[in-house]
């Protein structure tokens, strides 16, 4: 190996072990080092399948998904590190320094109430004896949401042309259907909420799609959520009512958007819930504005979607705690 290829060997050495600093902390030296020098005390994980990805799927959609086998094989990694696997109350005594961890901790969470949650991820925190949590959307587990996401990646990969309103999409190459993907992903995250369904109606008009096919075959039920509620490994946690884009409501709205999903899971657990993620969480969507609402609700811990490890520096900021996406490569 010449000069010019021992460079590019370490600096893609270097590259591929700080895709593992983001992605999987603390599992490498390099990794342990810089978020030693953060002040990194734990990280909390966002899921949302479990379940095998579809090679031939759009990216950004089979990101969302990791295998029973990888999620079992990041557990035993941790286990294999000393790494404290927590649950969210224990989590939430931790930040507030009710609780010391003196090793760094580890919790996993699951968004939207998808089947899979109870088929294929609860067998693998039973098997490790792992606590996780479920951030539950009620109109996904009464079948009224619209998963507008997996309904557009179905037209794009069957269409090479796809005509939406007066413009038309070239979707002939794999890269351009993913680049579609994307271009109709933001417009629709901009729709009203309220009027979605209207939306999506009309800017699929030329297709016959039926809007609630897909959740139908992928949603836990009622019955699923409240076992899992009196399981002593799992939390349920609060997701809104129909996992909407928060920041697109009115302050009115958003209250009835939370409350109404809350009142439904204790009405069916028996229990209070304590803690939430919010839909999306990125600060696309959330803000300030979002942080002073949800404070209302006295949740011990609010979850975004993003910011990385908790550390003391953020461990105080409960209305948007960071959390780390897990991908499978």
């Amino acid at each position: 190996m010449g000069i010019i290829g021992k460079i590019w060997h370490k600096v893609d050495f270097y590259i591929g072990q700080n895709i593992i600093c983001e992605q999987y902390p603390m599992l490498t030296s390099i990794s342990r080092f810089l978020h030693k020098a953060d002040g990194t005390i734990g990280v909390v994980y966002m899921l949302h399948h479990i379940t095998e990805k579809n090679p031939n799927g759009i990216p950004t959609n089979e990101d969302l998904k990791v295998s029973p086998r990888f999620l079992e094989d990041i557990i035993l990694k941790y286990k294999k590190r000393g790494f404290t696997f927590v649950s969210l109350d224990q989590l939430a005594n931790i930040i507030s320094s009710e609780e010391k961890s003196e090793r760094p901790f580890v919790a996993f969470t699951i968004d939207d109430g998808y089947l899979d949650n109870y088929t294929h991820a609860l067998p693998v925190f039973e098997r490790q004896q792992v606590p996780f949590a479920i951030f539950v959307a009620s109109d996904f587990i009464e079948q009224k949401a619209i998963l507008w996401w997996d309904i557009l990646e179905d037209l794009i990969l069957k269409n090479d042309t796809l005509k939406i309103g007066s413009n038309e999409y070239r979707c002939h190459t794999f890269q351009e259907k993913w680049d579609v993907f994307r271009i109709l992903r933001e417009i629709i995250l901009l729709f009203d909420p309220a009027k979605l369904k209207t939306a999506l109606e009309s800017m699929f008009a030329r297709y016959n799609i039926d809007l609630y096919e897909p959740i139908r075959h992928q949603a836990m039920t009622w019955e699923q959520v409240k076992e899992l509620s009196n399981h002593p490994l799992c939390t349920i946690g609060g997701h809104t009512v129909s996992h909407c884009v928060l920041n697109q409501l009115s302050k009115d709205d958003f209250r009835k958007e939370v409350g109404n999903n809350i009142r439904k899971i204790e009405s069916v657990t028996g229990k209070p819930v304590q803690h939430f993620a919010y839909p999306y969480g990125s600060p696309n969507e959330i803000g300030e504005r979002e942080y002073q609402l949800i404070s209302e609700f006295g949740f011990k811990t609010v979850f975004s979607s993003y910011g990385g490890c908790i550390t003391n520096e953020n461990r105080h900021q409960i209305t948007h705690l960071p959390r780390v996406y897990l991908h499978e490569r």
